[in-house]
């Protein structure tokens, strides 16, 4: 399946084709799952998995992937137990025949149709997901790494890297809801983008940044990365601190431990003490 051209064929559709925002934002994250799944024929996501991916309720996704059913646009069909439903993209242009997650379609008699599991090639791991009092919002909760590739992507990589990942991707979905506000559809694509275009630390502290300039957007963080990356460094605001920072009376004993000893600088002290005891009785006996 060729990516740009059944976008671009999904929006041709679009305008003889009517389709409510939430359906269009659950088409664009299972194309994106099936991507990263090596476009398999059949698909298996979970429902927490698809709310992170477009910030829709639990039971607004269920609504929307009726309707794109009844428009023709996916078929899916729900497993026994706890297992995640299974989907299938209907593709809008003539495509070539699909792929696994690996690297062929494997068919027998009793699973003639690949059935590979998103949730785990995509690497998107998603705890349970609850309604906002919004209805259509989802928290961000923790997922695991979106590697970055324009065609295919498998789960590579060690268990302590994935590890790692999911905690750093985490923290970044939850700072995210902090300083720029509620997901949407596209927001855990661009914390994945952001992350692995500039790294952990580089995103979490541009983030930072914005707020403490009252700037909460993704622009803004993006602006704050792009001039990092053009000066040669991250370079915050705290860095100014010892310009700043506020100074006690006895700053300057800083700048001269350089020339005193300990002891000497005990010394000063108790002199110091000394003589304001002094004045201390001197006013009193006025």
């Amino acid at each position: 399946m060729n990516y740009i051209k059944e976008l671009n064929a999904f929006y041709d559709w679009l305008e003889t084709n009517s389709l409510s925002t939430s359906a269009i934002a659950l088409w664009h994250a299972l194309m994106h799952i099936n991507n990263k799944a090596g476009w398999a024929e059949e698909f298996g996501v979970a429902a927490s998995v698809l709310c992170i991916k477009t910030g829709l309720a639990d039971r607004t996704i269920r609504s929307a992937r009726n309707e794109l059913k009844q428009k023709g646009r996916i078929e899916w069909n729900t497993r026994r137990g706890n297992q995640s439903a299974i989907y299938k993209m209907i593709p809008l242009i003539d495509n070539l025949p699909a792929i696994s997650a690996g690297n062929k379609c494997q068919q027998d008699d009793n699973n003639p149709l690949s059935v590979i599991n998103a949730d785990k090639y995509a690497g998107n791991h998603a705890d349970k997901c609850t309604d906002s009092s919004a209805g259509n919002h989802a928290t961000l909760n923790k997922l695991n790494k979106t590697k970055r590739n324009d065609i295919y992507s498998t789960s590579t990589g060690s268990e302590d890297e994935r590890f790692v990942s999911d905690k750093e991707f985490s923290e970044l979905a939850k700072l995210y809801q902090q300083v720029i506000g509620q997901p949407n559809a596209f927001t855990a694509q661009w914390i994945s983008d952001v992350k692995a275009a500039y790294g952990f630390e580089w995103v979490k502290n541009a983030m930072l940044e914005a707020e403490s300039r009252g700037k909460r957007s993704k622009k803004y963080t993006e602006g704050i990365l792009e001039n990092w990356k053009s000066n040669g460094g991250m370079k915050l605001s705290s860095d100014k601190a010892d310009i700043n920072k506020k100074r006690t009376k006895f700053h300057n004993f800083e700048q001269r431990s350089d020339n005193y000893t300990n002891d000497q600088l005990e010394e000063i002290m108790e002199k110091k003490r000394q003589a304001a005891m002094e004045r201390m009785k001197g006013e009193k006996s006025i």
